[in-house]
């Protein structure tokens, strides 16, 4: 939900530490039991990890079950989705092809997609492959994820539909983290080389890296993979398969494999000898392209600076610059740090969508390797968190739940309110009247976006869509002068999804 960016973007910073001066630091063994009292004491469904230092894996770890159905556990080799840090894989690719002399990274972006139109002139004839990949392309965070998520859209039929994304940042100077952006630069490697995103990945980076179980996506599992199926709320879900937007987010690897991936990173692009990328290139994927906000909060833990490169955010802490990207997807979450001048790099994967367990474990061995300890036990800390981060959305459902006006009622007969529906950005909707109970159907998610219709007041129905990370929504139905439906509006609090971008219109009848 990819999950979604922005508890994604949340530091490690965010507890305090203190450093330590001429302390001995603790073995290995007492890292390791220190991430399994962690991992017993906020119980996540499954949790991986491995870490890197100075080219070999110092340790991995797995905690919990692959499968809650079938009480399978963990193992090194549990295969993970691992959402959005897929990006950087995209970005790679891009990289590769730039060393190649194939584009160069001023490129416009309608050199390779000409058929793109976003709602701005300028910034579809300006737009170049580092907006893309850095995210400063006008579009605010997560505006047309709508379009990938659960539809049967294909890449082209995206493209076709970004022209009605509103553009609500500054181009070029505004942080705003687009999935469909990345989906672009995949398309751009397919059109520069005949090969799909797919093939490209498997070819010049899962086989050189020895990344064998890796796949671009679940449809490309093997039968006898051992997958880490999602869970969230302690229920096992089933598997999501991208069919647009691949790029940003639908990679499966493992601990194993990953620290591969952070092998050659942390090598200036080199892995058993053979150079996947030159340094240059993986200097410039590091390098700060789109500044981010600091937080007063992240001042006082004594960062400077936060940006996002080209496939990667990255931050100074106590000196040190840090290199990460996290991830989320419906049961999955994922981070991949890496601080270059200690040649450390940390994976973490997690299969039950806890997101305090990954941050905790994170700034446990980062607090371990930079030689510091936190100010107080980081277990109780992140269980308050939880605590208070559940508390919040407790009230927040409360507070909606007391907005509802009691002894209301619809102005029109249920009948009135059927019909087919459209935007122009997401495409069609239909209401039905089954069982005298109205039912939505936001067709292009058709499985997903679907629900029946409970009166809320007035002209508003409660909707709960076949979603569990998706809180209720309210549709709103509009009128003409006649007293007739004309529309509808969708209120529905995502941080990852914006439904308030919507407005159906009312279809004449055929």
């Amino acid at each position: 939900m990819k999950c979604m960016y922005r508890f994604l973007m949340v530091f490690w910073l965010i507890f305090p530490v203190m450093t330590l001066q001429g302390q001995e630091q603790p073995s290995t063994d007492q890292l390791r039991e220190e991430i399994r009292r962690i991992c017993r004491g906020l119980e996540p469904t499954g949790v991986a990890v491995a870490i890197v230092k100075d080219g070999q894996t110092k340790m991995t770890y797995t905690y919990g079950q692959a499968s809650e159905a079938s009480g399978a556990e963990l193992t090194q080799s549990s295969l993970f989705n691992i959402a959005s840090c897929s990006k950087a894989f995209t970005a790679a690719s891009v990289a590769m092809l730039v060393q190649e002399g194939k584009l160069s990274w001023g490129d416009p972006v309608t050199e390779y997609i000409p058929e793109l139109k976003l709602k701005d002139p300028y910034i579809t004839r300006n737009l170049n492959i580092v907006d893309i990949l850095s995210h400063r392309s006008g579009l605010s965070t997560f505006t047309g994820d709508l379009l990938w998520y659960h539809t049967d859209y294909s890449n082209e039929q995206i493209i076709k539909r970004m022209k009605y994304l509103p553009i609500e940042n500054d181009f070029r100077s505004d942080f705003g983290y687009q999935n469909n952006m990345y989906m672009l630069a995949g398309e751009i490697v397919e059109r520069v080389t005949g090969k799909t995103w797919s093939q490209f990945v498997n070819e010049r980076i899962f086989t050189p890296l020895e990344m064998e179980a890796s796949v671009p996506s679940p449809s490309e599992l093997e039968a006898d993979a051992h997958l880490a199926y999602p869970h969230y709320k302690d229920q096992q879900m089933e598997v999501y398969e991208f069919n647009g937007t691949k790029p940003a987010a639908s990679i499966y690897s493992n601990i194993e494999e990953m620290a591969h991936w952070m092998g050659m990173w942390l090598n200036q692009g080199k892995w058993q000898g053979q150079s996947l990328l030159q340094p240059d290139r993986v200097n410039r994927c590091m390098a700060p392209q789109t500044l981010l906000n600091v937080s007063e909060s992240e001042r006082q833990q004594g960062t400077h600076f936060k940006a996002y490169g080209l496939g990667w955010s990255m931050y100074d802490y106590h000196g040190l610059k840090v290199v990460e990207h996290g991830g989320g997807m419906p049961g999955y979450l994922s981070k991949v740090t890496m601080v270059p001048e200690a040649g450390l790099g940390v994976v973490i994967l997690n299969n039950g969508f806890d997101l305090f367990i990954r941050q905790t474990i994170n700034q446990t061995i980062m607090a371990h390797y930079l030689g510091e300890v936190p100010s107080k036990d980081r277990l109780q800390q992140a269980l308050d968190a939880r605590k208070n981060y559940r508390a919040r959305q407790e009230k927040a459902r409360q507070k909606r739940l007391n907005q509802r006006v009691s002894n209301t009622r619809s102005s029109l007969d249920l009948k009135a309110y059927t019909g087919n529906y459209r935007d122009r950005f997401y495409g069609e909707a239909r209401i039905d009247l089954q069982n005298d109970s109205l039912r939505l159907t936001l067709l292009p998610a058709g499985e997903t976006f679907t629900s029946k219709m409970s009166h809320w007041h007035y002209d508003t129905f409660r909707v709960d869509f076949n979603d569990p990370f998706l809180p209720f929504g309210l549709v709103t139905f509009e009128f003409n002068a006649k007293g007739e439906v004309s529309g509808f509006q969708i209120n529905l609090p995502s941080q990852d999804f914006h439904f308030d971008n919507l407005h159906f219109i009312k279809q004449a009848s055929r």
